[in-house]
Parts: structure tokens; C-alpha cells; sequence
């Protein structure tokens, strides 16, 4: 098996460090798309997507480079990192997947540490930074480890 992970990682790498477990993990190839507009999908079985939550959303950039890809029979994740650590965020991006004839083995989301003051002066958003503080956690990457075991298991 060949695995890619292509992930977004702008603000505190949180969402780099599940990455890089993956990778560990699986033994793949690892893409920031920060600075890179194509991606060659072309030989690989598992493919995984990655974003922080940036505004309520994933990524414009990891959205618009799946836009381009040829996806149809292809393996793939989706993962993220926010001050929540939810997997509802990763929802639009599955859905833009399995448009896209992707076959989808799985969501995993954890929390990421942020600084309200970089985005918000709301209160709520102070009270929400104090708790993501420290995440990606020892608990959160073990989270991370069997959730991608069972992604490879699943293949």
C-alpha cells in the first residue's frame, strides 16, 4: 500500500503533528500544501486530507486542490484540528469527496491550541483558547494512532 497525506497547516502546526503521526504510523508520504497548487495523486491507494479550522471552515486551499484531483475509486480520510475538536467541520470536505467518487474510511477530529486574541475579542472564544491549550495532547495522539490503524486495517 501507498499512502499520501496532504494536509494544511498554517497557524499553530496543530494539525502538521496529526499528520506527522500518521505518517509514522503508516510509513507515507506527507504534503503541506501551503506553498504547492498541484498534487499527484496518481500511484497512491490511501490518500488523507488535513486542515485546521480556520473561521468555521477548513482550509479555501486544501477545498480547492481536491476540486482539481481525479478521486474516482480512491481511498481516502479526512482529519482536523479546531479549538473544538470536532469532526462536524470535516463534513463539507467528505461531501466534496465522495462527489468526487471517493471512498470514504473515515473522519477523525481533535482539539489544536489557539490564542482568541489572534482572531476575536469575544469572551466565548477566550474561555474556548484556555481549554485547547497543550493540544494536540497525549491523548489526542493516541486517538490519532488507533484511528489511523483502523483506517489501513479497513483497506
Amino acid at each position: 500500500m501507498k499512502a499520501l497525506i496532504v494536509y494544511c497547516s498554517d497557524y499553530n502546526k496543530n494539525t502538521e503533528k496529526i499528520a506527522r503521526i500518521f505518517a509514522e504510523k503508516v510509513d507515507c508520504d506527507l504534503i503541506n500544501i501551503r506553498n504547492v497548487n498541484e498534487v499527484n495523486i496518481e500511484n497512491y491507494n490511501l490518500i488523507g486530507f488535513g486542515s485546521g479550522v480556520y473561521r468555521e471552515s477548513l482550509s479555501p486551499k486544501i477545498i480547492r486542490l481536491v476540486d482539481k484531483l481525479n478521486l474516482k475509486g480512491k481511498n481516502v480520510f479526512v482529519f482536523s484540528t479546531s479549538g473544538v475538536g470536532i469532526k462536524f467541520y470535516n463534513n463539507s470536505l467528505i461531501k466534496q469527496l465522495e462527489s468526487k467518487g471517493a471512498i470514504n474510511k473515515g473522519s477523525f477530529a481533535c482539539k489544536g491550541s489557539f490564542i482568541a486574541r489572534d482572531f476575536t475579542s469575544k469572551k466565548i472564544f477566550d474561555i474556548m483558547s484556555k481549554l485547547s491549550q497543550g493540544h494536540p495532547n497525549d491523548k489526542d495522539i493516541k486517538k490519532a494512532e488507533r484511528f489511523i490503524s483502523d483506517v489501513v486495517d479497513s483497506l
